[in-house]
């Protein structure tokens, strides 16, 4: 093999190489792309299914997830449909909960938000009926909580749903799992 042949076949190796990593780097741009427009829908929905501001969201969802670690945290695994685990939420007892009640204090140092802008915040949740306040259990989902909110959490199921396969069909699934620094 000459010189001539070899620059030839060195090009070719720095293109095929060059294409793959372009390829890959367009897989990447489509993944990320795709988790960006998922923030946005995101946010983009609670506002406007809500009508509130993100902060009262997620002081929501600290409220949820309490109410899910205290229900679900001695459960050895899921029987039964999503249908079924989101009706156990309409089913909670008064008192049902650990002694653990979570509080304005609580969720104020969860979301590192001020005291008094969380108090304000929750009572509007309340008045919305979202949150109750129970003397038993704190601060937890109102009755009709999971029929507010299940439209809204049925549709961000899909969309992750949507994401996860964009994400494994970029290999970005299989690369986050294995991620180091």
């Amino acid at each position: 093999m000459n010189e001539g042949d070899n620059i030839q076949k060195n090009i070719a190796e720095h293109l095929d190489s060059s294409s793959e990593q372009t390829l890959q780097n367009t897989k990447f741009a489509n993944a990320s792309y795709s988790w960006q427009t998922f923030l946005i829908d995101f946010y983009r929905r609670v506002r406007h299914y809500y009508k509130f501001d993100f902060d009262s969201f997620m002081i929501m969802i600290v409220a949820l997830s309490h109410v899910t670690y205290e229900n679900y945290k001695h459960d050895s695994g899921m029987e039964g449909s999503y249908k079924d685990f989101i009706r156990t939420f309409k089913d909670v007892a008064p008192g049902s909960l650990s002694k653990r009640k979570l509080g304005i204090n609580a969720i104020s140092n969860i979301l590192e938000m001020p005291e008094e802008t969380t108090r304000r915040k929750v009572e509007k949740l309340i008045k919305e009926e979202l949150l109750y306040k129970s003397k038993m259990d704190g601060i937890i989902m109102s009755q009709n909580f999971i029929t507010k909110h299940f439209p809204f959490a049925d549709q961000t199921a899909k969309n992750l749903g949507k994401l996860i396969r964009t994400f494994e069909k970029t290999g970005l699934l299989n690369a986050a799992k294995d991620f180091k620094m």
